[in-house]
């Protein structure tokens, strides 16, 4: 009998402990995520800062009064913001030409050039300091054939190779918006008398404000922060990303290095303050159903030929680096000494470089899907507060540059109760939390097309929490978790400036490998292990493409 008693006890107790758990596990979920963020994302950040602030006699502002006083780190500060805006302005225009070409020009020419503008998505963004070495060199294709005096390692070259690196970022987001437009709007105006460029000034241009407005600010933010292509070409010209990596590398000053994190990383915080300003209490719909199918019309000779000026020698410049790439990693000396040869592409370190990175990238990969898929969950189903906080707070990771995210993780897991320099974990960590506003995006627009209502009448049949969870939730958001993993695993193949400070003698990545190498002036090896990474990268963006058809989330295009 007393058996009997204890028995029916435990079944109440463990019943209870159901219940509780059952009603309460999202903001357990929400309590463990936002201790993942606090440390992961926020807490390298604020190491950079009180790393600024704090010397060996406590706090100090002497850092920054020398970064100030200092003439090298102020040219260092103004050559970073102009090369940021001129890649900005400029591809913004030439984004803008790109994406109004393959949304209203001639059908034959769409497709080409959408393939040219996105051609760079499948390779790291410091390839094209090496194909621009190769063509415009001392010793360069262009150069001995035209015999010029031209000298790439200036700021035409950091500026041409910034902007090719990032020109799929400024299309993809222009064409998003461009698409969405309702087409009854130009074609009313058209009916009305309205000329195209009328049209494109008064209509067009407007409504597409999100949509530059977010490439202007991804491209700035994206082009300080890449300090491959500045580092190779720059020459002696001072940029703060590249002198943030040598202040740390060459003299081991963590001080400096962090005020250089600090500067770099105000503008982009300005931008992005600026940003939600210029579009807050704005409307931009223009599709309130399925837009009116019209007629396409011809382009007026004058636009057309004054965009395809602009994206005709683009397109060019982009299949010429990729061809001289491919070119290279088969020839001894590309332009030089053309003989064939295998050895470039058999090199056993770059093959383990690619090895490790693909390993990398697949942990990364996984563990900021599951992190970003849960995040979405939580961030659209809880009801707690701070779940805004939480979101922007995920979303840090990729508005910032990855060299104060690099800078970061350096001092703030290099002791107990964190020590993880050295580690695996600290570059999965990284290119985790780094890239991790994808996946919570893409689950928290999924989340958006699926009612509550589903979960409701679930919870009303019986089942609990998990189960819901499980075989509800995460079949419908699998969609979203696939994109998460695909942008994490293509972007941490090719990512440089977070993972090159947190790399460790013997641990070589791709990335790293490639840009020391082209540093060295080893351009076929390079571009031999640019090409091998270029092969999966192509074969992970065919994979996106196969499940964004059967799943409906169409990835590619946003």
């Amino acid at each position: 009998m007393a058996e009997a008693v204890t028995g029916n006890a435990k079944r109440s107790l463990w019943y209870k402990i159901r219940i509780f758990v059952n009603s309460h596990l999202v903001n357990m979920f929400a309590g463990g995520l936002f201790a993942l963020l606090a440390i992961f994302l926020a807490f390298p950040i604020v190491m950079v800062f009180i790393k600024s602030l704090w010397g060996d006699d406590g706090f100090t502002l002497g850092f920054y009064q020398e970064f100030f006083s200092y003439n090298f780190y102020y040219w260092s500060f103004l050559n970073t913001m102009i090369l940021g805006l001129s890649a900005m302005v400029i591809l913004v225009v030439v984004g803008f030409c790109f994406a109004y070409m393959t949304t209203r020009g001639p059908h034959w020419l769409r497709k080409p050039l959408k393939v040219c503008a996105l051609m760079p998505l499948c390779a790291p963004p410091y390839i094209f300091s090496i194909s621009l070495i190769t063509l415009f060199g001392r010793n360069g294709m262009v150069t001995n054939f035209f015999d010029l005096n031209f000298n790439i390692y200036s700021w035409t070259g950091v500026i041409v190779a910034q902007c090719l690196a990032f020109l799929p970022l400024s299309y993809m987001m222009i064409e998003n918006v461009l698409n969405s437009q309702n087409p009854s709007l130009e074609e009313s105006a058209s009916d009305m008398g309205a000329s195209e460029f009328t049209i494109m000034r008064a209509i067009t241009i407007p409504l597409a404000a999100p949509g530059v407005l977010k490439a202007a600010l991804l491209v700035f933010v994206m082009t300080i922060a890449e300090f491959g292509n500045p580092a190779i070409l720059g020459g002696r010209i001072p940029f703060l990303a590249p002198d943030t990596y040598l202040m740390i590398t060459g003299e081991g000053d963590f001080n400096m290095a962090s005020v250089l994190s600090v500067v770099l990383m105000v503008p982009c915080l300005i931008i992005f303050v600026i940003h939600n300003y210029m579009l807050k209490g704005k409307g931009y719909t223009t599709i309130v159903g399925k837009p009116t199918a019209v007629d396409p019309k011809d382009m007026t000779p004058l636009i057309k030929y004054s965009l395809l000026a602009i994206v005709i020698p683009v397109a060019i410049m982009v299949l010429l680096s990729f061809a001289v790439i491919v070119m290279g990693a088969f020839v001894k000396i590309v332009g030089v000494d053309n003989t064939f040869v295998i050895d470039h592409m058999l090199n056993m370190q770059s093959n383990t470089a690619i090895f490790n990175s693909v390993k990398l990238s697949l942990l990364a990969g996984l563990f900021g899907a599951i992190v970003g898929t849960l995040l979405a969950y939580v961030i659209m189903r809880g009801k707690f507060k701070g779940r805004k906080v939480m979101e922007m707070m995920a979303l840090s990771g990729f508005a910032l540059p990855g060299t104060v995210i690099g800078v970061g993780y350096i001092m703030a897991f290099n002791r107990p109760p964190f020590l993880l320099a050295g580690t695996i974990w600290i570059l999965i960590l990284n290119c985790a939390f780094r890239f991790l506003a994808v996946g919570v995006e893409a689950g928290i627009s999924k989340l958006h097309q699926i009612s509550i209502e589903i979960e409701e009448a679930s919870a009303d049949l019986g089942a609990d929490f998990i189960t819901i969870f499980f075989k509800v939730i995460l079949p419908i958001m699998f969609s979203a978790f696939i994109a998460g993993f695909i942008y994490t695993f293509m972007t941490t193949m090719m990512s440089l400036s977070s993972v090159i400070f947190l790399v460790t003698p013997g641990f070589d990545l791709a990335a790293v490998y490639i840009y020391l190498t082209a540093q060295l002036g080893e351009l076929g090896l390079a571009s031999a292990a640019t090409v091998k990474m270029m092969l999966i990268v192509v074969i992970c963006f065919a994979s996106l493409k196969l499940l964004a058809k059967k799943t409906g989330l169409d990835v590619i295009e946003k």
